[in-house]
């Protein structure tokens, strides 16, 4: 039923603004950006995505670094935007017709904007509030949108599908005229998350001097075909006991993977657990500042690996081929983390012709052992 009522909101503005778009076109005006130039971008997707437009924010601030750079964030991420040290001001996305006027108002009040870019997102509410906003100095990418029609500045990338999804929204900053020699994604942990977060492992009376393993038990409801079986978790953490790796594991996923960590739970009945119950504990600013205080970081291509990416964190990343590395993997880190990619079967046409079941954890456990004995090192790659 939501859905549903998603599209026929999507279809009743796509109406109006086509109607409006006719009246009063886009003109493209000349963006020229300068080193005090006042800069608006809408990132309103989900964790993962919101992460890989970062890159974006950096870039501008390397080559702009007076300019003002204001994003618009769906209202459940405005934390990702709240740790990234490039972002001057944040307005927060929320749907309805009440908050897009009370945005819009916003952003009216706070222009005029030099240039309008939009990154991730795939609601028709940002391009429309960008039209009635400054249509001519909007910048879009069509393969992000039907309705790029709203924007007087457009272009194709013709190689989207074989495109890694940084430099996919890079080009928008290259567009404009910015980049960095940086490409990594950025969330700056504040140490009074860790020391928050320290305090609450004290009251769960979990102290350790080991060196921390983090696992991601899977990605949510949405795209369950990028999960790992849990099975292949348990014999993961069978195999990291047998060969005496010394981890101190802790178990991380939100309150709607709690079903998934119950079904571990029956992999070790009788026994003490060989890990520490995370899951549904942790705000993200808490998840980020443990995956920052980790040595490894075990995850499925989900917001958390993005995330582990972003703190610094060494990850062993296990990946569907539907959505495959060089996509969606590291970018730019060298040689820093592992990925275990899921071979594409032959004749593949959708995600359920390939099962993630199919990677052993065998595999995982001697890419986990590569990781982290370099971790051990401290060797930087």
């Amino acid at each position: 039923m939501s859905s549903f009522f998603s599209r026929l909101s999507s279809s009743t503005y796509e109406a109006i603004f086509r109607r409006l778009a006719n009246h009063r076109p886009p003109q493209q005006r000349p963006i020229e950006l300068k080193a005090n130039s006042r800069i608006l971008c809408f990132t309103c997707a989900g964790i993962g995505d919101t992460l890989t437009d970062s890159v974006v924010f950096r870039a501008l601030r390397e080559t702009y670094p007076d300019a003002h750079l204001a994003g618009v964030v769906h209202r459940r991420r405005r934390e990702l935007l709240e740790h990234n040290p490039f972002v001057n001001q944040i307005f927060l996305f929320h749907k309805g017709p009440v908050a897009f006027w009370q945005l819009l108002n916003e952003l009216r009040y706070n222009g005029p904007w030099d240039a309008i870019l939009h990154l991730r997102g795939n609601d028709p509410e940002p391009r429309c509030l960008s039209y009635l906003v400054d249509p001519d100095v909007t910048v879009s990418v069509t393969n992000m949108t039907k309705l790029g029609w709203l924007c007087g500045h457009q272009f194709e990338q013709p190689d989207w599908d074989t495109t890694h999804g940084v430099e996919q929204t890079l080009r928008i900053a290259w567009y404009v005229g910015a980049d960095t020699q940086r490409p990594h994604l950025v969330y700056r942990v504040q140490q009074v998350e860790v020391d928050r977060l320290e305090e609450k492992l004290r009251q769960m009376m979990i102290s350790s001097n080991r060196p921390r393993l983090v696992i991601q038990i899977g990605g949510g409801r949405r795209a369950a075909w990028r999960d790992w079986p849990v099975e292949r978790y348990a014999q993961l953490l069978r195999l990291i006991a047998a060969n005496n790796m010394d981890a101190e594991i802790f178990l991380l996923g939100g309150e709607d993977l709690l079903p998934r960590r119950e079904e571990l739970d029956s992999h070790f009945p009788g026994e003490q657990k060989p890990y520490h119950d995370m899951v549904g504990h942790l705000t993200l600013p808490e998840s980020a500042a443990l995956l920052a205080t980790a040595r490894t970081v075990v995850s499925t291509d989900t917001g958390i690996m993005h995330l582990a990416f972003a703190v610094g964190a060494r990850v062993v990343a296990i990946i569907h081929c539907n959505n495959p590395e060089s996509r969606v993997g590291p970018y730019g880190y060298g040689q820093r983390h592992r990925v275990v990619q899921l071979p594409r079967p032959a004749n593949y046409h959708s995600p359920a012709d390939a099962n993630m079941g199919d990677i052993p954890a065998q595999t995982v456990y001697l890419k986990l052992r590569e990781i982290w004995d370099a971790g051990a090192r401290r060797t930087e790659d």
